[in-house]
This record gives structure tokens, C-alpha cells and sequence, in this order.
């Protein structure tokens, strides 16, 4: 018994101390998967949405509202608690965020507020109807956009 608990503790801790190595190798993986789980959240909302917009999905005010929620409730969390400095593209895994993030923090900042103020008038749009939800798409995806291509590196 004495010979089990001994085996169970080493590999206890040898498994603890390959989680902690890998975490160290890099201290943004939480941050970086933090944030692509939080896009993942609002391209789905924005999915629902933009299928309204065009006209491809009936509009459906519960739907479209819980959508435009989400979007806004994202958009409010997004910060640069996210995007840690040291997490861009090529220094940590799986990120796809341009190290000009942090150069240009006040533009990234600003971009921020911009999606903000587009998320909510799109719940003001998605409680109203299908054709105010398109009029409203070219701003919330414009936000987006702005950012995106300013920091963001493209998928290859």
C-alpha cells in the first residue's frame, strides 16, 4: 500500500510540474485563449445577426435581441487584460494579435470604445426589425473590421 501511495504521489507531481512547465513555456496561453473564445462568442452572434441582415434567416425579435445582448456584453469585457504585452503574434502560441497593440495602445483603446458604441446601438437595432439591424451590420462590422486590420494578423 505504502509502494502505491508513493507511485500515486511522484506521478501526481511529476504530471503537476508538466502542466506548470508547459504554462511556463507560455504565460499568455489563458490570455490568448481567453480572447479567441470571446470572438468565437461574438462571430456567432454576429453569425445570427448578419443572417437577419441579409435577409437569409427571418428576423426574430427574441433571437436578434439575445444576439445584439451577447455582442455588447463581449464587446464590454474585451480590454487590454486580454492582450497582456508579450502575447502577439510569433511570441505566443495560437495569437494572431500584432504587437503594434501595444505600440499604438491609444488607437487599440479607441477601437475598443468604437465597438462598444456600435454593439449597443445594435441592440437598440435588433429589438426594432431586420431592416434596422442591416443599417446598423455596416457599423458593429466596420468596428470590427478596424481593428481587426489594423491589429489582428491575417489567418494564413
Amino acid at each position: 500500500m505504502k509502494k502505491r501511495l508513493i507511485a500515486f504521489t511522484t506521478m501526481a507531481a511529476l504530471t503537476a510540474f508538466g502542466v506548470y512547465a508547459q504554462d511556463a513555456e507560455d504565460p499568455f496561453k489563458d490570455a490568448v485563449e481567453t480572447r479567441h473564445g470571446l470572438m468565437l462568442q461574438m462571430a456567432s452572434d454576429l453569425g445570427t445577426l448578419g443572417g437577419m441582415a441579409k435577409g437569409e434567416v427571418a428576423y426574430d425579435k427574441a433571437a436578434a435581441t439575445k444576439a445584439a445582448a451577447n455582442v455588447a456584453a463581449v464587446a464590454s469585457v474585451i480590454s487590454t487584460t486580454q492582450f497582456p504585452a508579450g502575447s502577439e503574434n510569433g511570441k505566443s502560441a495560437d495569437s494572431f494579435a500584432l504587437a503594434d497593440i501595444w505600440a499604438k495602445q491609444d488607437d487599440f483603446l479607441a477601437k475598443i470604445t468604437d465597438l462598444n458604441n456600435a454593439a449597443a446601438m445594435m441592440q437598440t437595432a435588433a429589438a426594432t426589425g431586420g431592416d434596422a439591424i442591416k443599417a446598423s451590420m455596416a457599423q458593429l462590422g466596420g468596428a470590427c473590421s478596424a481593428c481587426h486590420k489594423a491589429y489582428r494578423q491575417p489567418e494564413s
